[in-house]
């Protein structure tokens, strides 16, 4: 599954996809795309990342792109990159092949 702009957490959703959304976002980016953008990280508990994509969004929603708005999404942008570079470990269950797995079924306790 590919992420999409909007998209809720699912047992297929694209982390990957969302994050490198995230380090191209931009304050020339609609404020309806970058919401769009911040509820998938909210909706998925990437609040970190989304704090300041967050920011970002109330300045460029005062009607002008300002220096901070600009700090703002550099910080966000570098925040996701900073995450993506970290992924080493699947991000649920459902990421993992777990037919490698030792059914607890088959360990026997010695008597």
């Amino acid at each position: 599954m590919s992420y999409k702009l909007g998209d809720k957490w699912s047992r297929t959703f694209d982390y990957d996809g969302m994050l490198e959304n995230g380090t191209e976002a931009s304050v020339k980016w609609s404020i309806e795309d970058l919401q769009l953008l911040y509820n998938s990280f909210e909706d998925v508990n990437y609040h970190k990342e989304a704090g300041h994509l967050w920011a970002a969004i109330q300045e460029l929603k005062k009607g002008s792109v300002t220096e901070t708005a600009r700090y703002d999404m550099d910080k966000f942008n570098a925040d996701c990159e900073k995450t993506l570079s970290e992924f080493t470990q699947p991000e649920t269950k459902f990421d993992t092949d777990w037919d490698d797995d030792i059914d607890d079924w088959d360990i026997v306790a010695p008597i």
